[in-house]
């Protein structure tokens, strides 16, 4: 049985590294078997130190420790920013899987010195990044003289940090610091938790500390460990935890794709990739993507759309490769689905959203009115059963569980289809009706997507719209909003209108060409940053509802959607790039550059209890690239104890049911692959306030650093870094990987 080495506050300088296991055929020098496993143990002391743990990524995705890159003058690392970011922080939805998926490349350029063999290592890192339209800047200072060993645990090193807006203001500012027996924490600012902490660190078995925490709702941590367990008391909540790894939970937030053959690293046919924007005389780096494209310090939202953008040109950062574009701009996203299918026995307990009247179909009078339902089919009772609702802020979108849950009306939904969301079937699914109550046999839709460029040759030029639509007179308002409530972005009847209408002129046209979606001459595009920060539903953009190539058929004294179409589009529009079509063109001869959608993956889960009602059960996973290989259903748990809980309660985190276990199997087209977990948590078992188990681990309580702090961007400060040197080679690190 394997002890976890300690929780999160214990291992703040070095993540637990595990070695991996060859599996099958890979050879023991292939990626699967040499490529590192992360892990950390999450707490509830580690949800506010979210900035050491993100500068402590970064400095990860930097490789400054790779010998490599000592002594060898300063070079660019990229690292993106969204694999650095607190996970799970909140409960989303595929909803807005394109923002999370996006690729977010922070740019830093770091010289890592050490003077001979006896000598401290010493990294001078500036970095720089956007965030929410921000610029950041930031500055740390790394001087290691000592790596971890078995005393001292963690080695001998300090971590100076700090991070300034564009105007200069502080903040976060900060320290670790590993000597004389102790490690120490502290961290202040305008946009920083406060906190300090004191821990000892002789021992990964044994020890003590105390976290103190300020802001609005100050609070101190006090913690006992030993070989078995960890103690923790916030004044109120005394938890014990088991510190066995098999008796704990674990999460798998990152995971590696593998030729099951030979262990090489799988990734997209058109795959993303960095690249370098030159626009007014200054030079960006970023990323290129399905998703978009962004670069940072320079906001592609202030620059017109035009296609392409005059005087902004983008040249390849691949290894070996200089190969120049142009970037072309539209402030809106087509989208087409295309149709695959199931049924709706392979859907058995799997849930998805559907938004939609249910008053009068259920047995439970509180399911009523229109709602964003969640649902799931009961193959052996043969009906659908409602187990919650989810309702989306500006925190993002949280599952409330209905208890008990509801059973529908086994007649409900006879002349009408079912239209929802499915994060295990990789997004929209389509019910068609039958005319009759609906059985395991029932055909289920389920649709792959890909980007339409345009004005390209293959995109449609006329499309029809009968739900959610936009308009000319909505959009305007929408562009015009400035205070008070905000108006709907959607025109008429249509954003509560489904699958009919009562006539043509309750419908929208569009035009479609090359500045886009158009209802007359007006662009369907919203690029009003108010209008959205007013909208907390629409926080990630709007979406049209279904957009269809052919004019609506009549249907009885209306018209209406085709029940089950084969393909669809759908068009949206917002200040996020994934929300806006951007495509690269070669400049030599204007070819379009292309990038692969998420590809939907088959993975049957395997049975035992720890996958729950999963166990056996076929989804569909997206994979995005190497890394990025998403689509397990998840659940709530509370920081105090690691319990689940209702995602509607304050501070709950959003993590997978369950984990894919290394070595699992499954096949992307014909290629086979092999998968392993690259980064993942471990949620310790909670043994209960007062357990037996830690009544003797009394609490020593040790005084946090209240200051100490260093500016290395001020020239008068002793740790200051100096003028950042300027670099024009390409990038020689991207996320860890030495090019």
């Amino acid at each position: 049985m394997k002890t976890i080495k300690f929780h999160q506050i214990a291992i703040l300088a070095c993540t637990l590294v595990l070695s991996a296991t060859a599996w099958a055929t890979p050879s023991s020098s292939s990626p699967y078997v040499t490529d590192p496993q992360n892990e950390y143990v999450q707490d509830a002391t580690s949800e506010v130190i979210g900035s050491v743990n993100m500068v402590l990524c970064i400095m990860h995705a930097m490789n400054v420790n790779d010998s490599g890159m000592l002594n060898v003058g300063p070079y660019i690392a990229l690292i993106d920013m969204n694999k650095c970011e607190s996970h799970g922080s909140g409960g989303s939805t595929g909803g807005s899987s394109g923002a999370s998926s996006s690729t977010n490349y922070m740019t830093a350029v770091i010289d890592a010195t050490r003077a001979s063999n006896t000598a401290p290592m010493v990294g001078n890192v500036w970095m720089s990044m956007t965030q929410m339209g921000q610029v950041m800047n930031i500055f740390v200072k790394v001087s290691a003289s000592q790596s971890p060993t078995d005393v001292p645990p963690y080695g001998v090193f300090r971590v100076d940090f700090i991070g300034k807006d564009a105007l200069g203001t502080v903040q976060f500012n900060g320290f670790i610091d590993s000597a004389a027996g102790t490690l120490q924490y502290y961290e202040t600012g305008s946009n920083s938790p406060d906190v300090a902490m004191t821990m000892t660190a002789n021992s990964t078995t044994s020890g003590s500390g105390t976290m103190a925490v300020g802001g609005m709702s100050s609070t101190t941590f006090n913690f006992n460990y030993n070989s078995s367990y960890f103690r923790r008391s916030d004044g109120t909540n005394d938890q014990c935890f088991d510190r066995l790894k098999a008796n704990a939970n674990r999460s798998v937030w990152r995971l590696g794709t593998y030729n099951a053959d030979d262990g090489s690293r799988v990734d997209q046919a058109n795959p993303s990739f960095p690249t370098t924007a030159t626009y007014s005389g200054s030079s960006y780096y970023g990323y290129a993507g399905y998703y978009g494209l962004n670069f940072q310090g320079l906001d592609l939202n202030l620059i017109a759309d035009a296609s392409p953008i005059t005087g902004l040109v983008v040249t390849d950062q691949r290894p070996g490769n200089s190969t120049t574009y142009n970037l072309s701009k539209v402030g809106g996203k087509l989208t087409k689905w295309t149709k695959n299918a199931t049924t709706l026995s392979a859907m058995d307990g799997i849930p998805f959203s559907f938004y939609g009247d249910l008053s009068g179909l259920t047995d439970n009078g509180a399911v009523t009115g229109f709602g964003n339902w969640q649902m799931q089919w009961n193959n052996t009772a043969a009906n659908f059963t409602v187990i919650g609702t989810q309702s989306c802020g500006p925190g993002g979108c949280v599952l409330t569980a209905l208890s008990p849950v509801a059973t529908v009306n086994a007649n409900a939904f006879n002349s009408l289809p079912i239209s929802g969301w499915s994060d295990s079937f990789g997004g929209n699914i389509d019910i068609p009706s039958t005319g009759a109550a609906h059985g395991g046999t029932d055909t289920v839709n389920y649709f792959s997507q890909s980007a339409v460029i345009p004005g390209s040759g293959s995109a449609p030029t006329a499309l029809y719209c009968l739900s959610n639509c936009p308009d000319a007179t909505s959009v305007a308002a929408a562009n015009a909003y400035t205070t008070g409530t905000a108006p709907t972005p959607f025109g008429g009847s249509t954003a509560m209108q489904w699958f009919s209408a009562p006539n043509s002129g309750s419908t929208v046209s569009y035009t479609f060409d090359g500045s886009g979606l158009k209802n007359g001459s007006t662009a369907m595009i919203i690029s009003n940053a108010a209008f959205f920060d007013a909208s907390p539903m629409y926080q990630y953009g709007i979406m049209t509802g279904r957009l269809f190539d052919t004019a609506f058929a009549t249907c009885g004294s209306g018209v209406c959607e085709p029940s089950s179409p084969s393909v669809y589009y759908t068009w949206s529009t917002g200040t996020g790039q994934w929300n806006q079509s951007m495509w690269l063109t070669k400049t030599t001869d204007s070819s379009v550059v292309a990038f692969d959608p998420p590809q939907n993956i088959a993975y049957t889960v395997p049975s035992g209890t720890a996958y729950g009602s999963w166990a056996g059960k076929t989804i569909q996973l997206q994979f995005n690239g190497f890394g990025n290989l998403y689509g397990i259903p998840g659940y709530c748990v509370s920081p105090v104890d690691n319990s689940p809980a209702d995602c509607s309660t304050a501070s709950t985190r959003y993590v997978p049911m369950f984990s894919i276990p290394d070595g699992a199997t499954m096949t992307l087209n014909s290629t086979p692959l092999i998968v392993k977990a690259l980064d993942a948590e471990i949620r310790l078992q909670d043994l209960g306030p007062g357990a037996a188990q830690c009544s003797s681990m009394s609490f020593s309580p040790l005084t946090p650093p209240t200051g100490g702090t260093h500016d290395m961007s001020d020239p008068s400060d002793a740790f200051y870094l100096g003028v950042k040197p300027t670099v024009t080679a390409s990038p020689k690190v991207i996320d860890g990987i030495v090019q």
